[in-house]
């Protein structure tokens, strides 16, 4: 019995003496491989940095499906190298009809904000912006209801700026790969 007390005794002062535990951003591998991406990449921006960014998505009442919408729009939007303001607020039209976080105006401009942010830093760093952005979206991968969700968003992205050029649609192929959906 004292040693089972010990022992409880030990681990208790190790889990408390201990910094609390990293929070994982998007899933159960997204820090990990975004920690490995950015070893083979520019120190410039660092995975770290975007999982900040997904965070900003994040908050009461909103639905956690909204990362995997933010992630798409990005997707789509910086798939050209230039953000549009049009997208931005496409972006808002499409969380706020699908009640994806509350309707009210502050809500609104945390999130044209998050959103301005990510897709800049995605223009920035297009090569570990675009495995971001997959990342969290297969993340998604195994939830239909959400995938779905997520995909009829891309669609809304894809219309966003009136213009619909191959570089948007070859990252509306990549995200509906990420999401599992059948082509057709």
């Amino acid at each position: 019995m004292d040693l089972q007390l010990g022992i409880f005794e030990w681990i208790y002062y190790e889990v408390t003496a201990t910094e609390p535990f990293p929070e994982v951003s998007i899933g159960e591998n997204h820090y990990m491989a975004s920690t490995m991406e950015v070893a083979y990449s520019d120190p410039g921006m660092e995975a770290s940095d975007f999982s900040a960014l997904w965070a900003a998505f994040r908050g009461k009442d909103r639905d956690r499906v909204i990362v995997g919408v933010a992630a798409a729009f990005a997707h789509v939007a910086a798939a050209n190298g230039a953000i549009d303001q049009a997208e931005t607020a496409r972006f808002i039209d499409v969380v706020r009809g699908s009640r994806l976080a509350p309707p009210d105006g502050a809500t609104a401009d945390d999130l044209t904000r998050a959103f301005e942010a990510l897709a800049q830093a995605m223009v920035a760093r297009p090569e570990l912006g675009r495995s971001e952005s997959l990342r969290v979206l297969a993340d998604f991968g195994f939830d239909p209801m959400r995938s779905e969700i997520i995909w009829s968003a891309t669609r809304a992205a894809l219309v966003a700026d009136a213009q619909l050029d191959p570089a948007e649609r070859r990252a509306a192929d990549e995200i509906r790969q990420a999401l599992r959906i059948r082509a057709g």
